[in-house]
């Protein structure tokens, strides 16, 4: 009996798993041209995640992965740990291709190929001296990034990051001078980035910089991003859990990028005026578009402006039309707080107490009447009017809950400044004063001191004017790197035996990019660092000579003969100056004689020197207050 049942057991498995095949084969039948295939096929086919509309399909990378049967995972696991191997033995080509072959077992994986071309482009490329071999290793890891779109088409993500190789290595790297330089006359690599962009774009016309002809690497980033764009905008692409507001500004940015790269280079033509102009085009292109927050609702970042103003006069229409209201709410919470509290609120604010100034500080929240109250209230005493209260103060609080929304995305790409400063690089007063401060730098490597002061005062007086203009650059990137140009500045001021005065007029950008302290300037900024340094030695000695005779000079004004021999390390502390500078001293020497010409003025000039270098020795706090 027992024998029967397991036999029948076996018959039923059986049948279980030929009924289980059979649904399985019927299930992940394939497409064809004629028919649409089993469920799993027309579930890839209507969510995109075949392999034909993922990328190509590789015969190689196919058989790889059937051949393990499902054990792919297990695989690369092993040919990883081979590959961090390879790289700390310094076998990058064993590496390279591990990487690849590693590609091959899962191409549609995007990290993968994010994460070598990193490793090669970042990681391996440092490990070489020469910078030669260093750009080598950078090409072959973008040239593998590149390769992974074969795999994956309209993924935008893939697309952006290829971009960012382009711009930020060859552009912000330490060799970023050789590698613009290598990068133009590269056109075997040219010709493979041609190969793999797809974009609808005329390549050689988009990406040609200031060579004529030659692509500039900014620009061939900006391709990469531009292709990305249209993948979404048109194809449908998918930018996952990555910013769109992020995602968007890259075209505009990459152009202000190369802008920026050819000026700090010299090229003050118009074609950087010219890119500059673009940006600011593109820029407020995509203040325009219509983006969706983190929120799930779509902005656009250029209506900021407008729902600002909205929302002022609807609160002035409101505060107009239910002020009454908003002042009874006032007095009802305010009756309703303690005595003391009410008696320190009604004190004027001058004559507060600390106590008083708390208790104000602590019910000012309490105090506070918002719109909804108000139309609450409204309705609770019958008022009329309280249907159009409702709607204004809902219309209020939207526009400013959108508001905000808009102004934390503008804050994530600092887009007031960026267009700021887009509209102020694209004006002939900004070129020119860029281009003063370039010439300003090179004169004074080239030990022209005389004519680097000269361009460095009118860029100086450029830059006033261009600062007014836009407030918001005086905080920004640009001026922290106008700062080493002022540094440079006032080192050029100190070989002059000078520095900058107390009011120049950029001592609060200075501060900011000074993290090793600055030094304040003095109100006598025409001396010499010597005659600053001898005064500096003995502040104890000079300090009292400046407090003291003030109060004593009505008294002791007769008695000539005790100031000179009082003054007499002053001309001591000169002496090395008129070493330096004889032709300087010439009338010093001759103001003795003018002064024995006129006795008066003899007796009170000498104290007047001998407080103005104590002064610069060590200045009272009063004086450094003012400097300041």
């Amino acid at each position: 009996m027992s024998k029967n049942k397991s036999f029948e057991h076996k018959i039923v498995y059986g049948i279980c798993m030929i009924v289980i095949l059979i649904a399985v084969s019927l299930i992940s039948r394939p497409a064809t041209s004629d028919q649409p295939g089993g469920t799993l096929a027309q579930m890839r086919t209507d969510y995109g995640i075949s392999d034909a509309q993922l990328g190509k399909v590789d015969p190689a990378s196919e058989a790889m992965r059937l051949s393990l049967l499902g054990l792919d995972g297990v695989a690369i696991t092993f040919l990883w740990s081979s590959l961090n191997e390879y790289q700390m033995t310094e076998q990058y080509t064993m590496m390279e291709a591990t990487a690849r072959t590693i590609s091959y077992l899962n191409p549609h994986l995007l990290k993968v190929w994010e994460f070598q071309a990193w490793n090669m482009s970042y990681n391996v490329s440092r490990e070489f001296d020469n910078y030669q071999h260093r750009y080598l290793w950078v090409k072959r890891g973008i040239n593998y990034h590149m390769e992974g779109t074969e795999y994956n088409y309209n993924e935008p993500r893939m697309m952006n990051s290829i971009g960012h190789f382009f711009g930020n290595k060859f552009g912000n790297a330490d060799e970023k001078k050789q590698y613009r330089e290598i990068f133009p006359d590269d056109e075997p690599f040219h010709e493979n980035i041609r190969k793999h962009v797809k974009a609808n774009l005329d390549f050689e016309a988009e990406t040609e910089g200031i060579v004529p002809k030659k692509p500039d690497n900014w620009l061939v980033a900006r391709v990469w991003n531009k292709w990305a764009v249209q993948s979404v905008d048109l194809e449908g692409g998918q930018i996952g859990m990555m910013s769109p507001t992020i995602f968007y500004q890259y075209p505009a940015k990459r152009l202000m990028n190369f802008a920026e790269a050819i000026e700090s280079e010299g090229h003050f033509s118009e074609k950087a005026r010219g890119k500059w102009k673009q940006s600011a085009d593109e820029w407020k292109e995509f203040g325009n578009h219509e983006l969706k927050s983190t929120w799930g609702i779509m902005i656009r970042l250029n209506e900021s402006e407008k729902l600002g103003a909205d929302i002022e006069e609807n609160k002035r229409q409101f505060d107009a039309a239910y002020g009454e209201y908003m002042d009874k709410l006032h007095e009802e919470k305010l009756a309703k707080l303690p005595k003391e509290t009410q008696a320190a609120i009604k004190t004027p604010e001058a004559d507060r107490t600390e106590e008083q100034i708390a208790l104000v500080q602590a019910a000012e929240p309490k105090l506070n009447v918002n719109r909804l109250e108000v139309v609450t209230y409204m309705e609770e005493q019958k008022a009329p009017g309280v249907l159009d209260a409702a709607r204004l103060a809902n219309t209020i609080n939207e526009d400013e809950f959108v508001k905000g929304v808009i102004d934390r995305q503008k804050e994530i790409v600092n887009f007031d400044y960026w267009r700021a400063r887009a509209n102020s690089e694209k004006t002939l007063e900004t070129l020119q004063a860029r281009e003063l401060v370039y010439q300003a730098h090179e004169d004074y490597k080239n030990a022209d001191l005389v004519n680097a002061r000269k361009k460095y005062e009118e860029a100086w007086e450029k830059w006033v004017k261009i600062y007014d203009e836009s407030p918001t650059l005086r905080e920004d990137a640009s001026s922290d790197i106008l700062a080493d140009s002022m540094k440079e500045y006032r080192l050029l001021l100190n070989q002059f035996d000078e520095d900058i005065t107390p009011d120049f007029p950029f001592l609060d950008i200075l501060r900011r990019n000074s993290p090793e302290g600055f030094i304040e300037p003095t109100l006598n900024s025409g001396k010499s660092p010597a005659a600053d340094k001898t005064s500096d030695d003995k502040p104890k000695e000079m300090t009292p000579e400046k407090s003291e005779p003030k109060p004593e000079e009505p008294k002791e004004e007769k008695p000539a003969e005790e100031k000179p021999a009082a003054e007499k390390p002053m001309p001591e502390e000169s002496k090395p100056e008129s070493t330096d500078k004889p032709a300087a001293e010439k009338p010093e020497a001759e103001k003795p004689a003018a002064a024995e010409a006129t006795p008066e003025p003899s007796d009170e000039k000498p104290a007047e020197p001998a407080s103005e270098k104590a002064d610069e020795a060590t200045p009272s706090p009063e004086k450094a207050e003012t400097s300041s």
